[in-house]
């Protein structure tokens, strides 16, 4: 392996040539002198938006421009901007020297686990004792490579470069994040971050050498879109049991969440009634949105939970408990099921529907900033869920709930805002989350005044099309040192990577390791091979596999109504299809976003129709009326 580098391939070339021991020798002396004065040209460092290092000899530096935000983080979609200065302390004799910067993310888990292990003690005999073990990955989520340009001349001492560029950040990027040790309490510790870097390179010939010199950055995903998401949920009728067996009533409850596409910072509205109708009252009704995050590598994982936001509900008077009389009379009715009872049920159900929207028992529930994006990736998930409990008196008495999923990103806010905002009626804007690992935010970038005369390239402006976002590699390892050192790797675990033939198990492969299925998707739509020998020949359960496999619910409907068109005769029995396979709650949202699509909706409305439950049928009532023209 040593005869690789560029100094053995020299020794072994002159090794032959020069007969002399002496000689030889001589030789390997001034190689060594070389690359000392070689590396003393380009003593690199790492600054950002800090130029005052820059006026000393001999430096490669980046200098990014200050982000847009006001935490320190580039925003995925928005271009990041800055230059690497050069400055050579001694004359390079002519040869073509290459300036390069790179942009890489990454997901990164380390994973502790314990395991018993077999041992014999100093007696002779076999007993076993609790070890601590790691497992550790990693996956590349984005790689960019930019040619910032050439230097072919003769650099002389103290001459300097500078090359500016501008690089867009893809729009499907990740969080930075961190979890850490600590956070995970008892549930087994390790962590998880994803993080990224800007890097410069410096390439000449062998005697030039390699110079590289990078710099972490901060990045925010993509503000949420300001469309809201709302989720009404139907009213349901939960079973209250004494002792786990006894009936003593039941308590019907509804809610709605004005957006469940939630900004770190903001505020969650949400409406909330419930009837009692049993014989225990209640004590409270709370909101919580819980942080669930999981991190995996090598088939062992770890995750940790907390609360991120809390509120009460204000009491009312339909908590108040049935008394016995009124039991025994609603008991005679249900089992004559006449139409008084029928009549008492709608009239309940009516009351629930009123109480949700007259926003009278509406709670303010304060998403906190410090919120993890939610987020599906290979190693780690990020999940946020919504939780309405409802406490009743006495022990050992059921306390029912109602769980709604939330999807937590960067807050809309920081949208670019247009001249006239369309109207919104949900959103109640909050300051913006400070990232998990705060970043200072630098100075300007100007170069310092004795930079003036500086050779400065052309800039580089790069799109987002030359990025590399996703992948199905993965490298894990395993031992009992720190993992995220690449020293104390004691195991390499190389993960084979799906051809890109276009195919529906491909597809599927590669929506699983994306960062951003939508994304995916968009970009094998556009190729003409995959449109013809996939989605045009799509069957309604490949369809809805394809839906089925965006890990992020949210996404499912959008991922649906992306497919429809490209498929070669997208009938009804798609649509059947994917509402089989998707949550209750995304069903309506759904069909809002494909029914249009349908080619023979006229004829087979019914059909779908009779997929759906009553509640469905009303939120879904004018979809079909604008669908069908009315009729």
């Amino acid at each position: 392996s040593q005869a690789s580098t560029p100094f053995m391939k020299n020794y072994i070339e002159l090794h032959d040539l020069i007969g002399s021991r002496f000689d030889f020798y001589l030789y390997l002396l001034f190689c060594v002198i070389h690359q000392h004065c070689t590396q003393r040209i380009l003593n690199t460092q790492i600054i950002m938006g800090n130029t005052a290092s820059l006026s000393s000899p001999g430096t490669l530096s980046i200098v990014l421009d200050p982000p847009p935000s006001r935490n320190g983080a580039y925003i995925a979609g928005q271009p990041i901007s800055g230059s690497v200065y050069v400055q050579s302390e001694t004359n390079v004799s002519s040869q073509v020297i290459s300036a390069d910067a790179y942009i890489s993310g990454k997901e990164r888990s380390r994973v502790r686990y314990t395991e018993r292990q077999g041992y014999t003690d100093s007696h002779g005999k076999r007993k076993s004792r609790s070890v601590t073990r790691y497992r550790h990955a990693e996956r590349q989520i984005i790689h960019m490579a930019i040619n910032l340009g050439n230097v072919s001349t003769g650099v002389e001492a103290g001459a300097r470069y500078r090359f500016p560029f501008q690089i867009q950040l893809p729009s499907d990027l990740p969080n930075s994040m961190y979890i850490s040790e600590n956070n995970a309490g008892h549930h087994g510790g390790g962590h998880g971050e994803i993080s990224y870097k800007i890097k410069a390179e410096l390439k000449g010939n062998r005697w030039f050498g390699n110079h590289k010199v990078e710099q972490a950055i901060n990045v925010m995903s993509k503000p949420l879109p300001m469309q809201p998401v709302p989720n009404l949920v139907p009213p349901i009728v939960k079973d209250i049991n004494y002792f786990c067996c006894i009936h003593v009533g039941t308590i019907t409850m509804g809610a709605r969440v004005a957006n469940t596409r939630i900004g770190r910072g903001e505020t969650a509205i949400i409406d909330f009634a419930c009837k009692n109708q049993s014989l225990r009252g209640i004590k409270q009704a709370e909101v919580t949105v819980k942080e669930e995050t999981r991190w995996t590598a090598g088939g062992k994982h770890n995750y940790s939970t907390r609360v991120i936001a809390h509120q009460t509900f204000r009491e009312t008077a339909r908590w108040e408990k049935m008394s016995k009389e009124e039991m025994k009379e609603l008991k005679a009715k249900s089992r004559s099921q006449t139409d008084s009872y029928r009549d008492h049920c709608h009239g309940m159900l009516e009351v629930i529907h009123a109480a949700i929207h007259d926003g009278e028992h509406r709670a303010l529930v304060n998403i906190a900033p410090s919120s993890l994006q939610s987020y599906n990736g290979a190693l780690i998930q990020v999940s946020h869920c919504l939780k309405i409990k409802v406490f009743t008196s006495g022990s050992c008495t059921d306390n029912p709930t109602i769980k709604i999923p939330m999807y937590v990103g960067t807050p809309s806010s920081l949208l670019p805002q247009p001249e006239h905002p369309p109207p919104t009626v949900t959103a109640i804007a909050m300051p913006s989350a400070p990232p998990l690992q705060p970043m200072p935010t630098p100075a300007p970038s100007a170069p310092p005044s004795e930079w003036a005369n500086a050779v400065t390239a052309t800039p580089v402006v790069v799109g987002q099309s030359t990025a590399v976002v996703g992948g199905t590699a993965i490298w894990e390892a395993e031992g009992d040192a720190d993992p995220l050192n690449p020293q104390a790797q004691e195991e390499y675990i190389a993960m084979a990577v799906a051809e890109v033939v276009p195919s529906l198990p491909n597809l599927l492969k590669e929506i699983e390791y994306s960062v951003s299925p939508l994304s995916t998707v968009r970009k094998r739509l556009n190729e003409d091979e995959w449109k013809q020998r996939v989605f045009n020949v799509l069957t309604p359960s490949g369809y809805a596999s394809v839906v089925k496999a965006v890990a992020i619910e949210f996404d499912q409907p959008d991922m649906a109504a992306l497919i429809a068109p490209e498929v070669s005769s997208y009938t009804h029995e798609y649509i059947i299809a994917v509402l089989r396979v998707v949550a209750d709650w995304l069903r309506t949202p759904l069909l809002s976003k494909v029914l249009t699509l349908c080619s023979d909706l006229s004829e087979n409305a019914n059909k779908i129709k009779a997929e759906l439950t009553d509640w469905e049928l009303v939120c879904t009532e004018r979809d079909f009326e604008e669908a069908t023209g009315g009729g």
